[in-house]
């Protein structure tokens, strides 16, 4: 009885197919890999080399090698779930420290639009940025201004009011000195309405543009314009292009900053 048993265990065995399966299972491979190595480990496991052989044996070295490979198994399965675990840490990690860098940034916004300093506004935007989050150019703008402030617009608009008529009144003139003394009697005229006003010179229209942007609020066009006016009126409104300019490079570093933060996935500001 013992030998039919054994014979029929035998037979059973050597009804399971053979494949190659001598290739050891990758160390860094994922649970599907793994399962279909263990798959074809179990459809090939070793038959028995002739009929005399022991069945009990095979069995056991099938187990022994299945074993092995379920271990290996569920190896890759735990690396799997590490990988994912972490992966949701650092997710968790970036996306509120990605929120506070944008409210940090809205934050130093609104205090760029007054005149006081705001060192520690950038301070707290800067060390919640991740990185290339502010560029080094952006970050070397914000940081040359933040221990000053900035004139604000209103501060701008009205020095420039306070500094036309000098403008006007030491642009150059065109033509020789009597046409010149004609001009300033004329204007004189026209005030009490005895004629008509001269036609303004380019420095008199430029000035009046200039004028026209800051009341509408676009200060880039007013620096442009200021820009071109008579070389030798420049002098005098070099001060206040440079704190002009000064604004605008702070306020397009601010926005681009906040542009680049809500591209990588921040929240827009509402």
């Amino acid at each position: 009885m013992a030998t039919a048993d054994r014979q029929a265990t035998g037979t059973a065995l050597d009804r399971i197919p053979v494949a190659t399966t001598d290739a050891p299972l990758a160390a860094g491979a994922t649970p599907p890999d793994a399962l279909r190595h263990a798959t074809m480990v179990l459809a090939s496991a070793v038959r028995p080399d002739s009929e005399n052989a022991d069945p009990a044996a095979a069995i056991a070295a099938r187990l022994a090698l299945l074993e092995n490979h379920a271990a290996r198994l569920e190896a890759a399965v735990a690396r799997s779930e590490e990988m994912a675990r972490r992966a949701a840490e650092s997710a968790g990690r970036v996306a509120p420290q990605q929120d506070r860098f944008v409210l940090a940034m809205l934050h130093l916004q609104a205090a760029v639009g007054t005149a006081r300093p705001w060192i520690r506004e950038y301070q707290v935007a800067a060390a919640l940025a991740l990185p290339d989050a502010l560029p080094r150019p952006l970050a070397e703008v914000l940081a040359s201004h933040a221990a000053r402030g900035l004139a604000t617009e209103g501060d701008l608009r009205e020095r420039f009011a306070a500094l036309a008529p000098t403008l006007v009144a030491r642009a150059p003139r065109s033509g020789g000195l009597v046409e010149q003394a004609g001009t300033v009697l004329r204007s004189g005229f026209a005030a009490i309405g005895l004629a008509s006003p001269p036609p303004p010179s380019d420095v008199d229209t430029g000035v009046r543009r200039i004028e026209e942007h800051m009341r509408r609020g676009n200060l880039g066009a007013a620096v442009a314009d200021a820009a071109t006016l008579d070389e030798r009126l420049q002098p005098l409104i070099a001060g206040w292009l440079a704190q002009a300019r000064a604004r605008l490079a702070v306020e397009q570093a601010v926005q681009e900053t906040l542009l680049r933060a809500i591209a990588s996935g921040g929240p827009r500001p509402g």
